[in-house]
Formats: C-alpha cells, sequence, structure tokens
C-alpha cells in the first residue's frame, strides 16, 4: 500500500475528473460502497484468484467480513436490495479504493483505485456496445492515441465445457488458468476432467483463432462451433455486439479473442481488457455478467459494466506523457516583518482569499529575508510585506518575485495591483 503525495494525487483527481465528467455525459449515478462487506458476498463467484486473496477477518459481532477486492458485487448487492424497484435500465457509477493480497509489481497494488460504469436491465447487444463505446471514450478523452480493445465471450469456452461435462466449478478453475496466461496448465485439467479429444481439439483451436480480421475469425469460429449448441449461440451473440459496433462508425481497435476468458468468475457473455503500448497490463476491463443480481437475491437482471484501473491508467499516462501540462498558478505569501502585525497581515491574506486568490500567511515568525527565501522556494509569485512604516501611512509593500522589485501599494488597491501583475 502507498502513501499518496499532492502530486501523484493531483494525477488521480485529474483521472477520476474525467471519469465523473463521463458519469454525467452518459447518464450514470455515481454510489459508493462501505470498504467491508460480508465475506460470503464478495467470494461468490469472485474466482480463486480473487478469493485467496482477500483482506479476511471476523470482526467484533463474530461476523466473517473482507476489505472489497473488487466494485461489481457490492454495486450489484445494491441493485438486488436498495434499488430493486427502480425502472431499469438503471446506470450507475463508482470511483473507489479495493485491497487485495498481491505481490506489489508494476501496476498491481494491495490497495487499488477502481472506476465503474453499470449498466442494469437489458441483454441487448446495445447495452454491451455502451460499454464498449465508454469505454474508448475514456481513452480518447485522457487523450491516448495508441490502444487497442481484446474482446472474446466468456459463453463460447464455457459452452464447449459444459457439454463436455465439465462442472462449473472446474469450468471456474480453468478460466483461471486462461486468464493467467496459463493454456498448457488449462488444457492438463481438462485432459485430467476426462474431456474428448474432440472437446480439446476444439479450446486448443479456439485459442488459436485470435486478430484483428474480424469477419475472418468469426466465420471460422461458427464453423469450428457447428456441434457445440451453447458455445456456438454464444459467438453469435458476439458477432451481433461486434456487427453493431461496427455500424455504428463508431471507431474501436479491436482484436478478437475467442479463447479469451477472465478470473472473475460472474462474467456470463462479452468480455474485454484495454491495453497501451509500452504497457502489458490491461487498463481497462469488464463484460457481461446476467446472473449476479439474482445470485444476491435480488429479481433476474441482466447487466454489463466496465472498471478502469485507475492507478494503471496514470501509470500509462505518465509512460505515454499524456498528462496536461501544470498551468502556474500565482501564489502568494502576506509576510509581516514582526509579530505585532500579524494581525493586520491574517486580515489582509484573508481578504485576499475572498477574491479567489491563492494565499499563504506567513506563520513560523521568519524574518522578512528568510521569508522572501521561503517564498522563492515554493515559487510564489509576490510577497505581500507588512511593515509598521508603511502600514501607518494605509499601505504595504507588493514585492515580485520573478522581476525581483518591489513598489509601495494602498491596501485597498493590492488585489487589483496583483491582478494585473
Amino acid at each position: 500500500m502507498r502513501d499518496t503525495l499532492p502530486e501523484d494525487l493531483e494525477k488521480r483527481r485529474h483521472v477520476i475528473a474525467v471519469i465523473r465528467n463521463m458519469f454525467r455525459i452518459y447518464g450514470y449515478a455515481e454510489v459508493e460502497t462501505p470498504v467491508i462487506e460480508s465475506f460470503d458476498l464478495l467470494s461468490a463467484k469472485a474466482g480463486d484468484e480473487i478469493r485467496h486473496r482477500m483482506y479476511v477477518f471476523t470482526d467484533l459481532g463474530g461476523r466473517k467480513v473482507a476489505l472489497r477486492p473488487e466494485m461489481t458485487a457490492p454495486v450489484a448487492r445494491i441493485v438486488a436490495t436498495r434499488l430493486r424497484a427502480k425502472t431499469k435500465p438503471l446506470r450507475l457509477g463508482y470511483i473507489a479504493n479495493c485491497f487485495r493480497y498481491d505481490n506489489p509489481q508494476m501496476g498491481r497494488y494491495r490497495e487499488f483505485w477502481q472506476a465503474g460504469f453499470e449498466l442494469f436491465g437489458s441483454s441487448r447487444p446495445e447495452t454491451d456496445v455502451e460499454t464498449l463505446t465508454i469505454s474508448a471514450d475514456l481513452m480518447d478523452r485522457l487523450s491516448f492515441r495508441n490502444y487497442s480493445f481484446k474482446i472474446g465471450h466468456v459463453g463460447i469456452l464455457r459452452g464447449v465445457l459444459s457439454q463436455e461435462g465439465v462442472s462449473e466449478e472446474n469450468q471456474g478453475k480453468v478460466m483461471g488458468f486462461i486468464d493467467k496466461g496459463k493454456q498448457s496448465m488449462a488444457l492438463k485439467l481438462l485432459l485430467k476432467l476426462n474431456v474428448s479429444n474432440r472437446g480439446l481439439e476444439i479450446v486448443k483451436k479456439l485459442f488459436q483463432l485470435k486478430g484483428n480480421n474480424v469477419n475472418k475469425i468469426l466465420s471460422e469460429g461458427e464453423e469450428l462451433l457447428s456441434n457445440y449448441e451453447t458455445g456456438h449461440e454464444a459467438l453469435v451473440n458476439l458477432k451481433d455486439i461486434l456487427d453493431l459496433l461496427a455500424a455504428s462508425g463508431i471507431k474501436v481497435p479491436i482484436t478478437v479473442d475467442l479463447g479469451f476468458a477472465r478470473g472473475i468468475e460472474y462474467y456470463t457473455g462479452m468480455i474485454f481488457e484495454v491495453y497501451t503500448p509500452k504497457l502489458n497490463i490491461a487498463l481497462n476491463g469488464g463484460g457481461r455478467y446476467d446472473k449476479l443480481i439474482e445470485l444476491f437475491g435480488g429479481e433476474p437482471t441482466p447487466a454489463v459494466g466496465c472498471a478502469p484501473g485507475i492507478d494503471r491508467i496514470i501509470l500509462a499516462m505518465m509512460k505515454h506523457d499524456l498528462f496536461p501540462k501544470k498551468v502556474v498558478e500565482k501564489r502568494i505569501l502576506v509576510a509581516p516583518v514582526n509579530d505585532k502585525l500579524s494581525a493586520k497581515a491574517f486580515a489582509i491574506a484573508s481578504q485576499l482569499r475572498k477574491t479567489d486568490f491563492l494565499v499563504e500567511t506567513e506563520v513560523s515568525g521568519k524574518g522578512i529575508k528568510k521569508a522572501l527565501s521561503y517564498a522563492n522556494s515554493k515559487g510564489h509569485a509576490f510577497v505581500v510585506i507588512v511593515a509598521p512604516k508603511e502600514l501607518a501611512e494605509g499601505n504595504v509593500i507588493i514585492r515580485d518575485m520573478g522581476k525581483e522589485v518591489q513598489q509601495e501599494v494602498p491596501i485597498d488597491k493590492v488585489a487589483e495591483v496583483l491582478r494585473k501583475g
């Protein structure tokens, strides 16, 4: 876990501001959930990888609880309970810190910040396309010009494995291996589970069906899955989504991967991740999860969403030098010559702040020479010096730190002179 210093916090706030503006533009109402949730809720369909990396403990009431490792499950709980009567489709957004006991490495922290766009109440391809559109729009608004989407459908592999008699629990283990890039381990497990030779060949070929030639890959996939009804239906659903996206004219750079899986078990449909050059980790990911609300006691409610990783986005923006150049704001130091003038210095600083000047008051009893040195080290544009002789005449001294010149100014003209300067 990390301390967040002012310059880092500034970067996070920039990304969050862009995301919050998108909540407003796309009609996503922002929600917050507790950092601590029921372990059973968080672990349901989380996948082994996340389940084993949660911060879990027993509270003073004897309940098994955990720090939230991601946000989709808590938001689904809200929909299943507090918002179950709301008109659908329902659009919710969030920005939150989450916790997993991961091995710290580039782009992976034990406390990390995540945003999300979740859309509840429709299983139509339009909702999947909206999620993809939002994800591409976010990259554009953050000034990324070179990024790509890896898109697949979890129902393709699950359809094959279900027809081969693989239990849902073992399917989760297989998906976990694939998510970590361990396809050979997934195939070994399938061999142990007595999957047929034909089934193994189908899975191997699905791993190979990926690339930018979307129509060719989908066509080959349809032929490959001709004897696997549910897998074929999933492929047709993916085709419908990509056809609608293409027809919209919205530019989303896509790589289709029919052997793609994500480690979280609640996904039921289209899944995707977003990547940029120079950083081989996903900046955003998501997909469809049509059964999660029902699992938490709500009405059957189809849902789709995405979770941009704020820390990873910041890392990628730094690597690509995408943060806007910092606007240098004129900061002012009001410095009394002696302790007897401190009250007047506070009064002058207070008046300047009321007109939105960025003002510090010298509070450490430094002499003027040291106060000027401090102002110079902090990049202050001006120092307003409150001195007894000038104050007796209703004036103060304004020193321009850049030009290294100073002038005597009536107190009621200070704001005007600073603004011109």
